[in-house]
């Protein structure tokens, strides 16, 4: 666990005693382990695959927000990345949306369990969230193309707000129409813990 919140690819500059972020995550790991014998939350199933596969890259996206951001995680799953984030930055103020009921009760249970203060749980699909919440960034993990990510986002922003997403290699961003309400104003090149090369790409709302 020391070794990943160490690891020079994530650079991390972190906002909690190393001793309680080791903590959570073990505890995560061990209700993420526990739950995925009973319901389908990753296909990795041991705490060592989640570890490297999961949270490694969900930390990657400590590089482009900040410790205090309000965050929403669209499509949360089973918490990436929204809650290993939470873990590095606990001041965050953290919004998972999951549209599945039975992840929406494991990330119920982890934000009980671990008892994660300014952390809400949304059981339904982005697009049908009412009332309309305002946050300063949204986050996306699997993505399927950028300009189906910033429709979905672009509802809970105000001018000024932001949307991260990663976009893996190979993938042409220019194949993407822009999206009149947004600019790109940022590309992080990362590395995986496997040594797959990706790109943060953080976009800013310009425009209503």
């Amino acid at each position: 666990m020391n070794e990943i919140l160490e690891d020079s690819r994530l650079s991390l500059k972190v906002d909690a005693p190393t001793e309680l972020i080791e903590s959570q995550l073990n505890s995560y790991l061990d209700l993420l382990v526990k739950w995925n014998r009973k319901i389908n939350l990753t296909s990795e199933k041991t705490p060592s695959e989640i570890l490297h596969r999961h949270i490694f890259d969900s930390l990657q996206y400590a590089r482009v927000i900040s410790p205090t951001d309000h965050i929403m995680d669209i499509g949360s799953g089973a918490g990436f990345p929204g809650i290993p984030l939470k873990f590095v930055y606990p001041h965050l103020t953290l919004t998972l949306v999951e549209s599945q009921r039975k992840r929406c009760s494991f990330l119920e249970a982890v934000v009980s369990n671990l008892v994660l203060q300014d952390t809400l749980v949304i059981n339904e699909r982005a697009e049908n969230i009412t009332p309309v919440p305002r946050v300063g960034v949204v986050i996306f993990r699997a993505v399927s193309d950028i300009m189906s990510c910033l429709e979905l986002a672009v509802q809970f922003l105000e001018i000024g707000g932001k949307v991260v997403l990663k976009k893996g290699p190979g993938e042409n961003m220019l194949a993407d129409p822009p999206h009149g309400d947004f600019s790109l104003i940022e590309e992080v090149g990362v590395t995986g813990h496997n040594g797959k090369k990706s790109s943060l790409l953080v976009f800013e709302k310009c425009a209503f």
